[in-house]
This record gives structure tokens, sequence and C-alpha cells, in this order.
């Protein structure tokens, strides 16, 4: 390859004029010496910001109306320059109105006499601003003019898109310049493409996004006949089909995108090029996921989505392999940092801590989960694309959700901040969560109707078990844990305890080992229950006491109704052979802990065995007002339970759903 090419072309926009007629007019006799020192402050923080192009060029409304807004924008000394600079662009109306105006730029930073000190230093930014564009200027053509003339009244008159369109150097075609440089001569790369490639990659429309990714990539690079960047091209359209979820076509252009970069010696894209590729799923059912190794050039994310793969039950890791990843991943994202020089990245720099949470929540440590959640969602932008913040917020949701804030967890996921911003496919997993959301309430309430109905034939296209929901249906095998514990648990509501056994202890023996420890707490719970079946209740009552301390917070509002409302089963058998009067008091705490659980979490068919369980103790230990009082709660809970079994068809529902259309159509139109 050879020399890199020459700086980037300077095209007069409409934008350009604005700002020059604004700086003329502040530095006319050093007229913004004379603003409030506030007011000055704010107009050249605001040219800065322009004059730079570090975001889009704002329109000729949103300029001035900036400008004139600023601190101390109402004193006596700014009235004039806001009239006029609100004012001026009535006066270049005409081609030599407009060749007039440019004639009097030299005069901000050319001066007669060297020892008169001009109003703008040459070298200055605003200077350098005023030369580059006097001197484009000076080489337009009376077409080129005439067109810039009009572009600018366009523009001001409020078509943003006027005076934008891409310049084209076709010597057959390109008659706007009368006098061109080398460089006026050549075209080379833009940014344009690869913007447009993003943007339609964004709201999910691939054909129009290829051609941009195909465009860019044949640009005027250098002056080599091949760019050597045909491996960058090929792995932008794999991470497409990566996300999209297109494994085989994802896989084919991985493969050919390889082997360009071995030809071309591209080392770094080559890294990245295997790193995808051991990211695809296997093949062969049943093959082990290749781990990466810590080397100098490969990027600190593979290291972190090792810990993906470590965390699959299937791949019989415990959770301190996934620790021990993570630990690797940040201490390589701090080598990129310190010793390669490697830019900064707000992605990078907590995605570290959204896979935390994730291995925290699994490990049984919610407090630590949420805190680590909570440093992302604080300290990353919201609004934007960035998936570690979604994939955090619809994580937190959820778990919201599963302690019976079903309210709260869809006001997290349809605050604007949430999808605001969201590539369509991550839009899909939004609208999803939000699905799965309705549908644990509805589920838990008993509405299997409604379910049936009305959520089911409106579930969005994404991976879905019915056996996370329901008994007794089909559905793909789950990770061993859960799929051992929802056969134990189908076969205890068919009264095959028995059968149940080997299930739940091949769960206990699984999730011990791979550091499971929330669902080792909820077979422990299971196995208490399953050992009170068999007589066991004295046993089974020291299994929960020991495990009671690690649920009783209430991290987990459904296991620590279960756990209660065992033990205090367990507490009332076991105390029969003793003092029963006594084993009911003690028990009565616990009832009551797993009643309130219950009635937090809407699930009125197990609040019913508990409403019913504590009317019998309070009968039991004499305790007639109490007993009416739980009896009529029973009462209650039954009316409400039929009332929702009923219900096929919710408002709430609905309006959710319009909800979720009406944002899928805003980000898929978005410009």
């Amino acid at each position: 390859m050879e020399d890199p090419p020459p700086p980037a072309d300077h095209v007069l926009r409409p934008h350009h004029i604005a700002l020059l007629s604004i700086l003329m007019t502040a530095f006319k006799d050093h007229e913004v010496k004379k603003f409030p020192a506030p007011f000055a402050l704010h107009i050249y923080r605001v040219l800065l910001n322009e004059i730079s192009e570090i975001s889009q060029p704002k329109t000729h409304e949103e300029l001035l109306l900036e400008v004139c807004t600023g601190p101390s924008a109402d004193a006596d000394e700014c009235a004039e320059f806001k009239i006029v600079i609100r004012s001026i662009h009535e006066d270049l109306d005409k081609i030599d109105k407009m060749a007039n105006f440019f004639g009097n730029v030299p005069g901000l930073f050319v001066v007669k006499n060297i020892e008169v000190q001009p109003r703008l230093i040459p070298r200055s930014i605003f200077g350098y601003f005023c030369r580059r564009c006097f001197i484009t200027f000076t080489k337009l053509s009376f077409i080129g003019l005439n067109k810039l003339c009009e572009d600018y009244a366009a523009w001001c008159a409020g078509d943003s898109s006027a005076g934008y369109d891409i310049v084209h150097k076709e010597d057959l075609y390109s008659n706007l310049l009368m006098f061109k440089t080398q460089g006026d001569r050549t075209s080379w790369a833009k940014p344009i493409f690869y913007e447009k490639w993003e943007k339609h990659t964004a709201i999910g429309d691939e054909n129009v996004a290829v051609e941009s990714l195909r465009q860019f990539f044949e640009q005027h690079f250098h002056e080599s006949h091949d760019s050597g960047y045909r491996p960058h091209a090929l792995l932008n359209l794999v991470r497409m089909h990566y996300i999209e979820g297109e494994y085989v076509a994802a896989r084919q252009f991985l493969s050919e995108a390889i082997v360009t970069a071995r030809t071309i010696g591209d080392r770094i894209t080559l890294h990245h090029c295997t790193s995808l590729m051991n990211r695809l799923p296997n093949e062969n059912p049943g093959q082990r996921p290749i781990l990466h190794a810590i080397q100098a050039d490969i990027h600190p994310l593979e290291i972190l989505f090792d810990v993906s793969k470590l965390m699959d039950e299937e791949n019989d890791q415990p959770l301190s392999a996934a620790f021990h990843k993570i630990f690797q991943a940040v201490g390589l994202f701090d080598h990129w940092l310190d010793v390669q020089f490697a830019l900064p990245s707000e992605n990078q720099e907590w995605a570290s801590h959204s896979v935390q949470s994730m291995v925290w929540r699994e490990a049984g440590c919610d407090k630590l989960a949420a805190l680590e959640e909570n440093i992302v969602i604080t300290f990353m932008e919201p609004g934007t694309d960035n998936n570690n913040r979604l994939a955090i917020i619809l994580n937190k949701a959820y778990k919201q959700a599963r302690q019976g804030k079903y309210t709260e967890a869809l006001a997290l996921l349809i605050d604007p901040s949430t999808w605001c911003g969201l590539i369509l496919h991550d839009y899909g997993q939004w609208a999803y969560q939000i699905w799965r959301i309705l549908t644990l309430r509805a589920t838990r309430r008993g509405q299997f109707r409604l379910y049936r109905e009305l959520l089911l034939p409106r579930r969005p296209d994404a991976a879905f078990n019915e056996k996370e929901y329901l008994f007794n249906v089909d559905g793909d095998k789950m990770s061993t844990i859960r799929e051992s514990l929802y056969q134990t648990l189908q076969l205890r509501q068919l009264d095959q305890v028995t059968s149940g056994t080997e299930y739940l202890l091949q769960a206990i023996w699984h999730s011990e080992f791979l550091g499971r420890f929330n669902l080792y707490r909820t077979c422990i719970i299971l196995l208490a229950d399953i050992g009170l079946e068999f007589g066991m209740s004295k046993r089974s009552r020291r299994i929960l006491e020991e495990i009671l301390p690690q649920v009783i917070n209430g991290e987990e509002l459904e296991q620590r109704a279960v756990a209660c409302f065992t033990l205090a089963r367990c507490i009332i058998v076991a105390g029969e052979s003793e003092s029963t009067s006594d084993a009911l008091q003690e028990a009565l705490p616990y009832l009551l802990v797993a009643e309130s659980d219950f009635l937090t979490l809407e699930m009125y068919q197990s609040l019913k065995d508990v409403q019913y369980m504590l009317s019998v103790v309070y009968h039991n230990l004499d305790l007639q007002d109490e007993r009416q009082k739980a009896a009529q709660r029973h009462a209650d809970s039954e009316n409400k339970h039929q009332e929702l079994e009923r219900q096929v068809s919710d408002e709430e529902i609905h309006r959710m759903f319009e909800l979720v259309a009406t944002v899928g159509d805003a980000l898929a139109t978005r410009r």
C-alpha cells in the first residue's frame, strides 16, 4: 500500500455561510468584546462545536436559536447583533451579493499594515476556517456559485438537505469549479456509504445495507489496485448475519474472510474472524466449545464471550471458571489501554460489569448482581443502540416481575430511554421480554384461557419454551438443572413423587457442583417437601432451617414463600408427637410470610392453600376472630381467582401491544 490519501476535500455547504456571517458580525470592529462575558463565551462555544463538525450540522433555525438564547442574551449590547444575524441571509439571495460577502471575508484575517493585529489570527481555528472557506469560494465557477446561492436560500427556508448532496468529480459532469487542484480531480473514499450501511442494518433493511457496504469498500482508498480491505467488508457482513442468527450464511462468509485475510497478511482482521468463528454454534452436537487463550492481539470481548460458554450447563463447568475468565478479560482490557494504547470504549469498559451481574445472579448473590446492574445503567448513556445496557435492563425488569412488581417491570421497559435507539434485532428482544412478563403474570394468576387466546397468538418471534410457564406441554429440553426440576415438579403434580426423586437428586448434584446456588436452594426446598411426603418431617425441618437464612431476605420471593409454607407444615407435623399448640404457634409466622408473598406474586392457587392452612391453625388455637378473617380472605381469593380465570381479554395488555407496535414502527422508519 502506498502513501495515505490527501486531506478530505472541502466543499462549501450552507451552514458554512451561516457560520461565516456570525463570525463577520461578531468580529466586526471587535464587536464581540462589547458583549457581556457569558454571552461572548456562549458564542465561542457554539462556533467551536459547529466548526469542528463533531456532529451533524444544525439547521438554520436551530443554529440561530442556540446563538440567540445564550446567557445574558437579553442585554442591550446584544440586541443589534441578534437582529443582524437573523436577517443577513435575506441579503445573500443574489450571486453578486454572495460574491461581495465572500470578498469581505479576508478582512477578518488579513491586514495591510503588519503592525496591526488582525481580527482573527490566520492559524487559529476561526481564522483557518475563514481562510479555507474563502479559498474554496475562489475556485467556484459561475454555475457553482449560482448553485451555492440556491442551496443556501433553500436551506434557510427549512430544507435541511439542500446543499449536502455528494459532489462527483468526473470531468464530464463536474462544472462547479473553475480552478481545479489535483485533489479536485480524484474522488477519495467517503464515510457516507458506511453511515448508510449502519443505518439500514439498524432498521433491518438488509438489501440496502449490503449494497451500501459494497459501495463503501469499492471506493478509492489509495493508488494501489487492491485496496486490501475486502476482509473488512466480509467481516462486517458476517457480523450482520451473526446478529440476526443466520449462522449458515455467517459461516460461509467467514470462511472466505479468513482465507482473504491470510492471503494479504492482515493479522488483526484474521484474529477477529477466527474469534467470530469460535462464537458460532458447533456443527457437531455434543462437541465442546473452543475457549480463547490470552494473546496480545485478541479482543477482550472475545475472552468475555467465553463466559457464556462456561455458563452453559451442558459443558459441566463450575461458575469459578466463569469468574476466572472475567478476570482475564478485565486484565486484557487494561493491557489494551495501557500497553497498546487503544482508544477507550464505553461499551467495552462496562461489558465486564454486565457479565458479572449475570454470573452473580446464577451464583445466588442477587444483591451483588443488582449492584453490577445499577453500575451499568447509571454510567452507560441511555437512548443508544448499546446492547449491554439493554441486556441489563431486560434482566432487571424480569427479576422485578418475578418479585411480583409487574407494573414497575413494564414501566422500566417502556421508558423511552430503554427502547430509543435500538436496532431492529434488539427491538425484538425488548418486545419479547414485555411478552414474557405479561405471560408470567397471567400464568401465575391462573389465566390460562387469556394466555391461550390473547397472549400466545401475539408472541414475538424469539426462542420460546412453554415449559417455563406450564406443566404437561411440549417444549424443547431445558438446561440440565431446570429440566430435572421441571420433571420433578410435573411428577409431583401427578402424585408420582417417588418417580420424581431421581430427577431431583440429579438437579441437586449438578446445581451444587456447578455453583448454581439459587437453583440449589430450590432443590433443597423440594427435597424437604418430598421428605415430608415420606413422613420424614424432622429431617425435612432441619434441612429447611439450614437453608432458610439464605432465602428469608426475600431476594427470591417465590422461593421464600414455598420455603416458609413447607417449613410451617414440617413444624406442625413434627410437633404432633410433642406439644401441638406450641408447634402451631411456631408455624404461624411462617404461614403469614408465605401468605404475604403469594399475595404479592398474585399466585392465587397457592395463596388459597396457605390461607386454608391458616384458618385451620387459628381454629386449633381457638382464635375465632383470626380464623374468620383468614376464612374471609380465602373466600376473597377464591372469588378473585375465578374472576381472573374467566377473563379472556385485558385492556392493559391490548394497550401494551399497541405501544410495542408503535415503537417498532417508529424504529423501522427512522431516518
